[in-house]
């Protein structure tokens, strides 16, 4: 059974690590073009379609004077998956002592349906699960997703069903470039997953925390950034963004982890000759 939660602390910062379903699954369409036996010796499978570890998972963040959940899960949809804690992140956060009404902030790292699932509370009721929370979303992800530009995008309606909601009742704060919500939480612009895509920087009292959305599905994307996973939008981008995020993680010597890792792992990022290591500091599940 994997871990669907744990916790771990950055100083003054408590940050607890919420699954919204957490299944075994092939990561083939996470390296878009690569040679498969490159990529399996990486990740240390040998057949492409051998399952591993993966999550769907979002970050509760208390200790600031406010309670920030990072990314609302999959919602609805993963109660029907059939996998390990799929659709139950509002038992994880009840499990951590926090009610849904106490969260008055919500950071989106993107607006991908895996990420804004639990933004209602399902397809026929379009009630805010945090209806006290403001909601931090970058504007060129708002103006993708919410305008004639997405149409052609299969996910779009999925999107719009759980962001337009939120936007009707007033909840949503656009921002645009590096946006501190607070002195502890930074939003960092990491685009081409998605055109509005951010990674959030955490910091207290000295320590620097990365939570990477979707800059990374796998570790193994922090050391080799031009593996593309399909969903990518701009791949060019994409390949840019982890060059970015692997040197703001060296700069700010910051533990790295994504909600799409299991639970737990927590790792570092080091400057090697011709790139960048991955090194695992923590792993519990």
């Amino acid at each position: 059974m994997p871990r669907l939660s744990d916790s771990f602390t950055i100083g003054g910062l408590e940050i607890a690590a919420l699954s919204d379903g957490a299944p075994d699954r092939a990561l083939g369409g996470f390296f878009r073009d690569v040679d498969p036996a490159a990529w399996t010796s990486a990740i240390g499978i040998t057949d492409p379609e051998d399952p591993v570890p993966f999550n769907f998972g979002s970050f509760l963040i208390r200790g600031d004077g406010h309670i920030t959940l990072i990314d609302t899960g999959y919602g609805v949809p993963a109660l029907a998956m059939g996998i390990p804690g799929g659709g139950e992140l509002p038992e994880r956060i009840a499990d951590v002592g926090v009610r849904l009404e106490e969260i008055d902030r919500v950071i989106h790292t993107h607006l991908h349906g895996d990420h804004v699932g639990w933004n209602i509370h399902d397809n026929e009721d379009d009630r805010l699960m945090f209806p006290n929370a403001t909601f931090y979303v970058h504007q060129n992800e708002l103006n993708y997703w919410t305008s004639s530009v997405s149409d052609d995008n299969p996910m779009a309606e999925n999107v719009r069903r759980r962001i337009n909601p939120v936007i009707a009742a007033g909840r949503v704060e656009p921002t645009e470039g590096e946006y501190a919500v607070s002195e502890a939480l930074t939003m960092v612009p990491a685009p081409g997953h998605t055109p509005g895509h951010c990674t959030v920087l955490a910091a207290s009292q000295g320590t620097n925390l990365l939570l990477l959305g979707d800059a990374a599905h796998h570790p193994t994307h922090l050391e080799h950034h031009d593996w593309i996973p399909q969903v990518d939008l701009d791949p060019a981008e994409s390949t840019r963004t982890r060059g970015k995020i692997a040197r703001l993680a060296v700069e700010k010597d910051a533990i790295v982890t994504s909600g799409h890792f299991p639970i737990l792992s927590l790792g570092c990022i080091r400057e090697v000759e011709g790139g960048y290591k991955w090194e695992l500091i923590e792993e519990r599940g």
